[in-house]
């Protein structure tokens, strides 16, 4: 099945530079909901403030799991080292458990970034905004003072385009997207990913000069445990791990089966982020 494009914008929007306020002057849309179905991803962009203000918010989903990737962009974006906590409200939740986001400083013709690590909780919580008839207010608060709130308005349409993305992905990989949203339980790794991915596969120039690389791939087991496909859903750093990474997952990986709502084995997804570091590949959550 194609996959139509039908927006994408980048994130290449301002941030709002009056973040030490106690409460935040909310930021009204400027810009209708886009969806930009990408090959593996789909994200809902949209624009909020004018001028300095200008913020752009993205929500993304990569998984069969109702879980979504946020993230802000613009030039006022604390920079951090690492991800740290971080409080997100909406409309009928004052705090968001869990939530963390990394700063990524703007640069020479590039804004900054917040990106969020993917989170379950998030899309519950704008779902109960829906559900009680409320418009979403959402605030983030983060390090060094900064703080937003946007206007979303009313995420029922929203939501229900990006639902209806991820069941079109999801019939691309050859699923059932009723069937995924049903199943019990995900692919089970039989040994731990960690095993898949060893320090003699980096690639020796590659170690010398200290290079690394993230890599999400998406690995769709069949219900015998094998990998029956392997994608790079994202990748950053050298291009040479992509290929790798793919290969010695389909060669090495095998798993439990995902189980359905019937109780019995179906195909299924199982997403995750490989770092590839010159100490040691790393195994994560896909972000």
């Amino acid at each position: 099945m194609q996959i139509r494009t039908m927006m994408a914008i980048p994130l290449l929007a301002g941030l709002a530079g009056t973040a030490a306020a106690a409460d935040p002057v909310p930021l009204a849309p400027s810009s209708k909901w886009q969806m930009d179905y990408a090959p593996s991803e789909c994200r809902l962009l949209r624009s909020f403030g004018e001028g300095k203000d200008r913020t752009t918010l993205q929500l993304g989903r990569l998984d069969v799991t109702d879980a979504i990737e946020m993230a802000l962009a613009g030039p006022h974006v604390p920079a951090t080292d690492r991800e740290l906590p971080v409080t997100v409200s909406t409309a009928t939740v004052t705090q968001v458990p869990g939530i963390h986001a990394r700063g990524f400083a703007a640069g020479r013709g590039t804004p900054g970034t917040l990106r969020f690590r993917p989170d379950v909780d998030l899309p519950v919580a704008l779902r109960g905004d829906v559900a009680a008839g409320r418009p979403t207010r959402l605030g983030i608060r983060f390090v060094r003072g900064y703080a937003v709130q946007l206007d979303l308005g009313g995420m029922q349409g929203p939501l229900a385009a990006l639902d209806r993305c991820m069941d079109d992905l999801v019939t691309a990989w050859g699923l059932d997207p009723a069937e995924q949203r049903q199943r019990k339980s995900e692919p089970e790794p039989l040994t731990d990913p960690i095993r898949w991915f060893k320090p003699d596969d980096y690639p020796a120039s590659l170690n010398r000069s200290g290079v690394g690389a993230i890599v999400v791939i998406r690995l769709v087991v069949a219900v015998d445990g094998t990998v029956r496909d392997c994608a790079v859903a994202k990748a950053g750093g050298d291009t040479a791990f992509e290929d790798l990474t793919c290969r010695l997952a389909t060669t090495r990986a095998r798993f439990r089966p995902a189980i359905g709502a019937a109780g019995r084995p179906i195909a299924s997804v199982w997403i995750r982020r490989i770092a590839w570091n010159p100490a040691a590949p790393l195994v994560g959550a896909a972000d």
